[in-house]
């Protein structure tokens, strides 16, 4: 399955019968409901609904205004070299899989990838990633739980100044636990002791499937970290995504990449046309 399937089971129906010169009521109330469903907020919603009842309620119009509306495409800033992305996420969005991902993606490319286990507060997060990414062609770097994330982080640094790319996993946290915040604090800090520049993305993980929790974690984030970037992970499964409209429309952070799948190979670069041509069908 490709990303964000799980929009055109939502809409696929509804869609179909959004055609004519006017919308009837019943069919605004079935595609406000649709629109809900798949995570989209209320006021967002009622915008959509509001712009196709005024162009004409066609699927190609439809299309149109969901292409509008979609976020802008923002390329990941990873043409410099090196090239250093902090990942940050609650725990059980499936950052430790991105950036697995991630690795592969880079490693494929004949990039020499270093990975970085700076979580050193979850127990488990130093053998997941290690496991994940021991069959790569990559460096890992880690330390154990109750280290000093900062100096792994340091160490990775220092001494693989020849690489292309530094994945920089980090303890998963919410924007309460001021010191979790803190030490993410201390990393960026580390990171630019080398380059100004560094880190060039701090890349915030959510998972799609939780919907407009993973909206309101967003709005968390943003208050105590300098996100530039969003990850939406899971994206085979129940996933709807409506949220990174309204991420959008509120926070202007661009969402990068989407992961789909349990594969390595399973992540693609965010396209509009693609999360479009998922929720309203591709064209024939």
């Amino acid at each position: 399955m490709g990303m964000l399937d799980g929009f055109k089971t939502i809409f696929q129906k509804t869609l179909l019968k959004v055609t004519g010169k006017a919308l009837t009521p019943e069919q605004e109330e079935e595609l406000l409901s649709r629109l809900i469903s798949a995570d989209f907020s209320l006021s967002k919603a009622r915008m959509l609904v509001e712009k196709i009842r005024n162009e004409g309620n066609s699927p190609d119009v439809v299309r149109k205004t969901l292409l509008e509306e979609a976020p802008p495409v923002e390329p990941l800033r990873d043409d410099s070299k090196p090239f250093v992305a902090f990942l940050v996420g609650v725990n059980g969005v499936g950052k430790t899989t991105t950036i697995a991902k991630m690795a592969h993606l880079y490693s494929s490319r004949g990039l020499r990838v270093v990975v970085v286990g700076a979580d050193t507060f979850r127990a488990a997060a130093q053998d997941q990633l290690s496991l994940l990414v021991e069959e790569l062609p990559v460096v890992y770097v880690g330390g154990e739980r109750g280290s000093d994330s900062g100096a792994v982080l340091f160490r990775a640094l220092e001494e693989n100044k020849d690489a292309d790319v530094f994945l920089v996993d980090t303890a998963g946290r919410i924007h309460t636990s001021k010191a979790l915040m803190d030490e993410l604090g201390k990393l960026i800090r580390v990171s630019k002791k080398f380059s100004a520049e560094y880190p060039q993305e701090v890349l915030l993980v959510l998972d799609s499937t939780q919907g407009l929790q993973g909206y309101r974690q967003a709005l968390s984030f943003v208050k105590g970290a300098p996100i530039t970037g969003l990850v939406l992970t899971k994206t085979d499964s129940t996933a709807k995504g409506g949220m990174i409209f309204s991420i959008w429309d509120e926070l202007r952070i661009p969402l990068k990449l989407v992961c789909f799948g349990q594969k390595l190979t399973d992540i693609d670069y965010y396209s509009p046309e693609k999360v479009v041509d998922s929720i309203a069908g591709a064209r024939d």
